[in-house]
């Protein structure tokens, strides 16, 4: 029998059947053994966490490094730090928000940006984008986690998008190999009903931008990412889903009244997850001040009562995930332009903040901390095909994180470690401290500490799983 390396214990310790005392047994960064409290060998380090909360490594499937070229190196220091110092112990990048990672040649000039320079572990998104079929195969071979695409209207201006009938090329050969196909979609058509009676009244309605040129109100700028824009993609996407047997992933949603045709998708057995995000279950767009740029992002932020009903179908199931689409602009790329929509970027940086700002409200609502565990590291580790992450079992990664559920703490924009923009957050008071955080069983956060270890590791998928999504 081999003595573990480390013990982390803890009187509340989440695991898969709830939330108990128990000792974590380390040995070669993986866990060896969830044994009663006292179950501590003579010897062996002990990390004695006492009441704090034990929990499995945050899994983010859903960040934009938006690294552009390999000397990048600096922007995956800045996201997987600020990932570590909240909690995220992994990361999928699913590509530059001004377009997916569409080659091999693409995928490899990011890798080597990466390497050497990352806190946390990291793992790759391949893309769909308008002609680039032939490269799923080479991109899946490459060990991808998934393939991500925009369907319909791009997110930023100059971004590629892709149409149905890409959709139509793409998706025969990703259900081939067991791949899994996620998707941002918002039809251009609801948009243009949407503002066409606003078009006199408001000024030029940019297409680049699909916003009107100069807007300063937020409720404008929601007018003009209607609710059926993103409810008419769900709806083409699910007849794609059915048609092909392709595994879909739901990027982003925001609409409540796609909900209505995901259940149904969901109750005949369709391939299908969906995830939703911190900034849509914590804000709501009567909240928003006029001029309030750092709150945009595509889709929107929307009402109370839409944000009432995602958090229903969070709790009831038919939202599967948290993830926080993580988007500062890249370098080069104008930030924010004060109190102007219309050239503002289009994105919210909350990977360091996304664990507190959804326990914040899950307390608040009466759920529990093992449906946060669920939410934001099982459930994204099983929809990725992270095999040994975002649980604590044995045979597990000893990704763990140490946190103080009943902390609070206000939002400070001199403690965020990614500064590539700002954040609708700052000023927010949040709950749930992090004090430390483990990788494969090494500390690389500690409470008041910065980060000066990147211990985190490239991961490629070693095989497309055909497992079925339940």
């Amino acid at each position: 029998m081999y003595l573990p390396d480390l013990i982390v214990r803890s009187r509340r310790v989440v695991t898969r059947d709830g939330v108990r005392p128990a000792a974590l047994h380390i040995r070669g960064g993986r866990i060896i053994g969830v044994l009663d409290f006292e179950n501590v060998p003579d010897g062996c380090p002990v990390d004695d966490a006492g009441d704090l909360v034990v929990m499995p490594g945050a899994v983010d499937t859903h960040v934009h490094v938006n690294a552009a070229t390999a000397g990048d190196a600096d922007v995956f220091e800045q996201t997987t730090r600020a990932a570590a110092t909240g909690g995220v112990t992994t990361i999928i990048d699913v590509g530059s928000v001004g377009g997916p990672t569409a080659s091999v040649s693409t995928l490899e000039q990011i890798r080597r940006a990466a390497e050497g320079h990352c806190a946390v572990d990291v793992g790759f998104c391949g893309g769909i984008v308008p002609g680039n079929s032939r490269e799923i195969g080479p991109l899946a071979a490459q060990g991808v986690f998934a393939f991500a695409c925009t369907f319909g209207v791009a997110a930023i201006e100059g971004a590629a998008a892709v149409t149905e009938a890409d959709l139509r090329t793409a998706m025969p050969g990703l259900a081939r190999i067991g791949a899994t196909l996620m998707v941002h979609g918002e039809l251009p058509g609801p948009i243009e009903r949407a503002v066409s009676g606003q078009r006199s009244s408001m000024g030029f309605f940019d297409r680049a931008t699909w916003s009107f040129r100069g807007s300063r109100e937020y409720v404008r700028f929601l007018e003009t990412h209607p609710k059926s824009a993103e409810t008419e993609a769900v709806v083409q996407l699910l007849e794609l889903c059915r048609e092909y047997g392709t595994r879909t992933h739901i990027l982003n949603l925001s609409s409540s009244d796609a909900l209505t045709p995901i259940f149904r998708a969901r109750t005949v057995r369709m391939p299908l997850t969906v995830e939703t995000c911190p900034h849509f279950l914590f804000f709501v767009s009567e909240e928003v001040p006029d001029g309030a740029t750092a709150f945009k992002c595509v889709p929107p932020i929307r009402e109370r009562a839409n944000r009432e009903l995602l958090w229903g179908a969070l709790a009831g199931g038919l939202i599967q995930t948290v993830a926080s689409d993580h988007s500062p602009p890249p370098a080069g790329v104008h930030g924010r332009t004060p109190r102007d929509f219309s050239r503002a970027w289009g994105g919210i940086a909350s990977v360091q903040l996304s664990l507190p700002a959804v326990w914040t409200m899950v307390s608040a609502r009466g759920h529990t901390v093992n449906e946060l565990a669920a939410w934001m590291c099982r459930g994204p580790a099983r929809i990725a095909g992270l095999e040994k992450k975002g649980e604590i079992d044995v045979g597990h990664d000893a990704d763990l994180v140490i946190w103080d559920p009943d902390a609070e703490f206000a939002v400070d924009a001199s403690t965020l470690v990614d500064r590539r923009t700002s954040t609708p957050y700052i000023g927010c008071s949040l709950r749930g401290i992090i004090a430390r955080v483990y990788l494969r069983g090494n500390v690389i956060y500690e409470q008041g500490r910065p980060i000066e270890r990147t211990m985190g590791r490239l991961l490629v998928k070693p095989r497309v799983s055909t497992a079925r999504i339940s």
